[in-house]
């Protein structure tokens, strides 16, 4: 099996929101400067962008063709039932900006900064839709940046992944001068937040979708869920257009370096987290003399070994809160013994396939009631008393909250959803080919015996398989010629398990692995001052820490 075909199908809900909820349910970013430095110099002061001769690389133009970089071997055809032939019907929400007449106009547009916040401040950017036919459309970039006192070291570039997670918010809860000398800069990836976004269904048809029964029990049920996921591409489509086919990482790597460039940036400094860490490889791998600092925290799974499902982070964060839960006096479910109370859990799942919990006018789903558990396990141990009650009250008839954290980690609002529902599939899909539908099944079986709790129960979902937009190949990313790189991966990472980072620093052959012994999704924001300390001498003068440092 190759890198990536299994990670459409990790028996974890399409919808999942990867970093926010570590971030901003279990508490914001640690380390760095004071909170209350505020910036006392004006854009002005900061470099503009470079001149660009008639034989310099433009922004966002490869040096190199696509088709040099390795592909992974690939034995079984890919992508065989997408609706790649599905024609968009009516007109598209989705309306794009008249392109520029050439990549050189991109690179020469000015921006125009404007308070936002506290610290920060805000433009909008244009890029080509399709930076091979530049002319023809453009997509609008939003951009924030909180501005250092004396931001000697230019920008450091923040994406908290997803994908299609907003690295606007992401940047804007980090204080001025956080990492010294560097602004940090956010922006919202093509496809989501407010830059040009993908638009899928309405509130209603998005419910109908995800209320589907995710763990069929005979062909019927199997049917209806495919026939879901196929509505829910067409509506995707007929929402927006031909964004989907200008979704990739490539492309996103490619906005990267026009950011780059316009903000005077000899080189691109970024810190990514789970799929952040896949665009900032690619950014390597693309642009190796522009790359800088890259810290890649919570590593997606970039190589063709056997694949680590996702599912079992989140089963190894399950059973590590069922311990800690058995006999403990302020655990509402405390009893005998671990495995007793994984064994109570997963015997109420069992019972909401047939019998869905009311919630007000929804219902609590198996698949819900899972998602809701899993919000909890991106975090670490400060989350488990709060699970514990959800739980406890869910078990005696009141959902409540567990369908409201189903509701964070699939973006539900109160009247739509956030652009990271749709944007997580539309770009997920863009990146990672897949085998199939009849491949799901299997897939599903393989992650409910790698995890028997959750994996079970969460569901599978025939998202990619049905998409109307093609993938990128399986590249192979080895960063070739870029600065030294700094991956980072957590022992107790529940949705990027740390095997991955092991093997992307092994990958990539210019990256030093940084190993952090402890739970959450992510190390950089969490509360290890060793972790702190490592990525502050890295950004401040590109040293790295030796080869096998562990951070507790």
């Amino acid at each position: 099996m190759d890198r990536g075909l299994r990670l459409t199908q990790t028996v974890i809900g399409f919808l999942a929101v990867a970093l926010v909820a570590s971030l901003f349910l279990f508490g914001m970013v640690g380390g760095g400067a004071p909170a209350d430095q505020q910036p006392t110099v004006s854009p002005s002061a900061r470099p503009s962008p470079s001149e660009l001769g008639e034989e310099d690389r433009l922004p966002g133009e490869l040096p190199e063709p696509l088709d040099s970089i390795e592909v992974f071997d690939v034995d079984e055809e890919l992508n065989p039932d997408r609706q790649l032939d599905y024609e968009a019907q009516g007109d598209p929400g989705v309306e794009f900006a008249a392109g520029l007449p050439d990549l050189r106009a991109y690179a020469e547009q000015s921006l125009d900064w404007a308070e936002c916040g506290e610290a920060t401040e805000c433009a909008t950017v244009l890029a080509p839709l399709d930076w091979e036919d530049p002319a023809a459309a453009a997509i609008e970039l939003a951009v924030n940046r909180v501005a250092s006192p004396n931001p000697v070291n230019g920008p450091l570039f923040v994406n908290p992944g997803g994908p299609g997670a907003s690295g606007r918010e992401f940047a804007a809860s980090f204080a001025p001068d956080h990492w010294q000398g560097y602004d940090i800069v956010g922006f919202d990836p093509r496809g989501t937040g407010g830059s040009t976004h993908v638009v899928c269904g309405t509130l209603e048809e998005t419910d109908e979708i995800l209320g589907l029964d995710g763990s069929p029990d005979d062909d019927a049920e199997d049917r209806a869920l495919q026939d879901g996921y196929r509505d829910f591409a067409q509506q995707c489509r007929d929402g927006s257009g031909e964004l989907l086919d200008h979704l990739s990482s490539v492309e996103v790597a490619r906005d990267m370096d026009l950011l780059r460039h316009l903000l005077g940036a000899e080189k691109l400094n970024f810190f990514g987290v789970s799929y952040g860490t896949y665009i900032g490889a690619m950014y390597a791998e693309l642009f190796p003399d522009t790359s800088g600092r890259l810290i890649l925290d919570a590593a997606v799974e970039i190589t063709d070994a056997e694949p680590i499902y996702q599912i079992e982070g989140f089963e190894r964060a399950f059973v590590a809160w069922a311990d800690w839960c058995a006999g403990q006096e302020v655990c509402s479910l405390n009893g005998p013994s671990s495995a007793e109370l994984q064994e109570q859990v997963s015997e109420w799942l069992d019972s909401l396939d047939q019998s869905p919990l009311p919630v007000g006018d929804r219902l609590l789903t198996q698949t819900h009631a899972a998602t809701g558990i899993a919000l909890f396990l991106y975090g670490d141990s400060s989350a488990y008393r709060v699970l514990a009650l959800a739980l406890q009250a869910a078990m005696r008839g009141d959902g409540e909250a567990l369908l409201a954290s189903a509701d964070q980690l699939n973006g539900r609002g109160t009247d739509r959803y956030d652009t990271i529902a749709y944007a997580f599939p539309a770009m997920l899909c863009a990146d990672w080919p897949d085998e199939g539908v009849d491949e799901v099944q299997e897939l599903a079986a393989e992650g409910a015996r790698r995890a028997p709790v959750l994996g079970r129960h969460m569901g599978i979902t025939y998202a990619c398989e049905l998409w109307t937009a093609e993938s990128n190949p399986p590249y192979k990313l080895t960063a070739e010629g870029a600065d030294p790189i700094l991956v980072i991966g957590g022992t107790g990472d529940s949705a990027t398990p740390y095997e991955q980072a092991v093997r992307m620093a092994e990958q990539l052959e210019p990256a030093t692995l940084l190993t952090y012994d402890g739970p959450g999704h992510g190390a950089v924001t969490g509360p290890s001052e060793c972790v702190a300390d490592a990525v502050d001498r890295y950004l401040a003068d590109g040293t790295l820490p030796d080869e096998g440092t562990r951070c507790t």
